[in-house]
């Protein structure tokens, strides 16, 4: 019996398309960075070279990840998330058609109709006067457009099955050089514990079927480059995140009667409880929502007591917002460089035009988010900042959700011979939080004494300390992103 046991548990791996690594371990990546912080833990997979393996393409990569041991896998060039079997990419049209039953009647312009309740009336008045509606059967249309919104999850989940990927425990997951990415793939870790994620760009999906929320430029996309549900020991380490491989920001598209549509989430999220995690030495470019930690009020008893995260070393460049947003945990944010270009009106002071050119989705928002019963710790950050109002301050924290004073957030500066400074010239970093609470607490979004400027009872994070402005600056250039 056991050894029909044994056999039939080897018989799908004798079927794999990826190979054990047999070349020589000195042609793999010699990466000099160890795991600190929060996710100083973890261990990643097995480097014994039974366990290490190498993969190219969409198929090595889904069964690599699927395999049920400690493993280390690396990734050798561009592996593409649209990658059907016959090597061909999948369309928007693809995934459409690809889904089963009537879903396949789905279309994305459709859909946007069947939420224009003017539209809908017009239909509507069709029927009642039993004439056609733009060449159409108007009876036959209103039901087709009825259908667009059941439609749209289900053809969603089509790409879905496509480009999500989903890790298992004990994982490396290691680009080889610079030209290793992860183009239009969304990583799931969820419920696994001690993952490795290194020297890789990780390019987010598009969206085929994106939700609007508010008219014209706010849209719920399903897909994060990384997503982490109720994970545990994870490290993240010299990667690039970005919405596509040349680091360009990507323009929305443009549909009747103006909507702009992102077709972007997350790039990296992580919600339900996930605890010691360590973000370290990435460059988040040019994106809307980058970080999001934490999820919101009603996950608040899955998250309190866990979420502690380090994000240290990190380049976000031009990104718009959540650098990163935080929620119920502690979060260590030391020796980061932010840099970004603001032509968005400052929340206190003079009040500018925002430039008509520039899509919604691209105008900088704010750095770091303080949300609901967060402990923020700063240290060493560095904020360079350009665009028509170069110097506005009002916008390096975002206050919301902060509406218990009895339960409050917390933020502590601390101190060190690397003084806050925003272009070189030093600021208040205290003050200017202290500020945009104010802000909030006299527009009604926050509430009296729901966030503390204090670090009373945080305790200090010991991490790598730096002499200068400077020193921050050249070290973040030199060591965020990929490194060989």
């Amino acid at each position: 019996m056991w050894l029909c046991l044994f056999v039939a548990l080897l018989a799908p791996l004798r079927a794999l398309s990826v190979d054990i690594f047999t070349g020589d371990r000195e042609t793999l990546p010699q990466l000099h960075h160890t795991p600190f912080g929060y996710g100083g833990a973890s261990t990643g997979g097995s480097t014994n070279k039974s366990s290490i393996y190498v993969v190219s393409n969409h198929t090595e990569l889904r069964e690599a990840l699927a395999l049920p041991f400690t493993k280390t896998i690396y990734v050798n060039g561009t592996i593409e998330g649209n990658q059907l079997d016959n090597g061909t990419l999948a369309t928007c049209e693809y995934y459409t058609a690809a889904t089963s039953g009537a879903s396949s009647q789905f279309d994305f312009i459709l859909y946007l109709l069947s939420l224009n309740a003017t539209y809908i009336s017009l239909v509507e008045d069709a029927i009642s006067q039993n004439v056609t509606f733009e060449g159409k059967n108007a009876t036959e249309y209103r039901a087709l457009l009825g259908h667009q919104n059941g439609w749209r999850p289900v053809v969603s989940n089509t790409q879905k099955a496509q480009v999500g990927f989903t890790l298992t425990n004990n994982t490396s997951l290691i680009g080889m050089g610079k030209g290793a990415a992860l183009n239009g793939i969304n990583l799931y870790l969820s419920s696994v514990n001690n993952i490795w994620i290194r020297n890789l760009k990780l390019v987010s999906p598009a969206d085929c079927f994106p939700a609007p929320e508010t008219f014209p430029s706010s849209w719920n996309a399903r897909f994060d480059a990384v997503g982490l549900v109720t994970a545990m020991n994870v490290w993240v380490d010299g990667c690039e995140l970005q919405d596509q491989l040349s680091g360009e920001y990507v323009q929305p598209d443009i549909i009747d009667p103006g909507w702009q549509v992102d077709r972007f989430d997350g790039l990296f999220d992580c919600e339900d409880g996930t605890d010691n995690v360590t973000f370290s030495h990435n460059i988040v470019r040019n994106h809307h929502k980058s970080l999001l930690l934490g999820g919101g009020t009603k996950e608040a008893p899955r998250d309190l007591g866990k979420m502690h995260f380090t994000i240290f070393g990190n380049h976000f460049n031009n990104s718009a917002s959540r650098n990163p947003t935080m929620r119920f945990g502690t979060f260590d944010v030391y020796a980061n460089l932010f840099e970004d270009i603001n032509d968005n009106q400052p929340r206190f002071g003079a009040n500018l035009k925002r430039d008509e050119d520039v899509p919604l989705d691209a105008v900088f928002e704010y750095h770091l988010g303080v949300y609901n019963q967060s402990t923020v710790q700063l240290r060493d950050n560095v904020f360079l900042q350009s665009g028509k109002v170069p110097d506005d301050t009002s916008r390096i924290f975002t206050i919301s959700e902060a509406t218990i004073p009895e339960l409050p957030a917390r933020v502590c500066i601390r101190d060190s011979s690397v003084p806050p400074t925003l272009n070189g010239a030093d600021i208040d970093l205290g003050s200017i939080a202290q500020d945009t609470v104010d802000w909030f607490v006299d527009e009604g979004d926050s509430a009296k004494g729901a966030v503390l400027m204090t670090c009373k009872d945080v305790a200090v994070g010991d991490y790598q300390t730096f002499g200068t402005v400077q020193e921050v600056a050249r070290y973040v250039l030199r060591e965020a992103g990929q490194s060989s």
